[in-house]
């Protein structure tokens, strides 16, 4: 298997693209007690500007991490960063796909929310999207670390059992 001359901006790309979107899942949490002692119009108000952007963005980011970290593993193939760089790619994968699953259905039922339409079971809905953002949180997290284990590990070939 050939190296590619560009196996090692790929790697750091990755690191940069899972690095912000662990980022902005992480802070996401971190902004939600705050935000449960809002008024229910500053939430729905919330939910209408800030968040639909913000979610489109990280949603964004979030696929091109889980290309590149898989793009990452077919390039490591047969070299010794292999195993950590296929890890990466399949953490990264279950995370968007929990996003895609969890958390944007959760973020569409907001977007249909107005102050006098709250529905009853709106908690329902928001302690589902926090669960995704964990659980996003907890595989981007891990994803992080095996591409950090791929910049530091050696290039060589794994050995061959005989």
């Amino acid at each position: 298997m050939p190296v590619f001359w560009w196996s090692r901006p790929l790697r750091v790309a990755a690191v940069v693209l899972v690095s912000l979107t662990t980022a902005l899942t992480f802070v996401r949490l971190l902004e939600m007690p705050i935000e449960l002692g809002y008024d229910t119009a500053l939430r729905v108000r919330l939910n209408d500007v800030l968040y639909p952007r913000l979610s489109q963005v990280s949603g964004a980011i979030q696929a091109l991490a889980a290309f590149v970290a898989v793009t990452l593993a077919h390039v490591e193939r047969g070299t010794a960063r292999f195993r950590p760089a296929l890890l990466a790619a399949a953490l990264a994968l279950a995370a968007l796909l929990l996003w895609l699953i969890v958390v944007q259905p959760a973020n569409s039922v907001f977007a249909t929310w107005t102050a006098q339409s709250l529905p009853d079971d709106w908690q329902h809905w928001r302690l589902r999207w926090v669960a995704g953002q964990l659980g996003g949180s907890v595989l981007l997290s891990g994803t992080l670390l095996m591409l950090l284990l791929t910049l530091v590990a050696p290039h060589r070939r794994p050995r061959s059992v005989s």
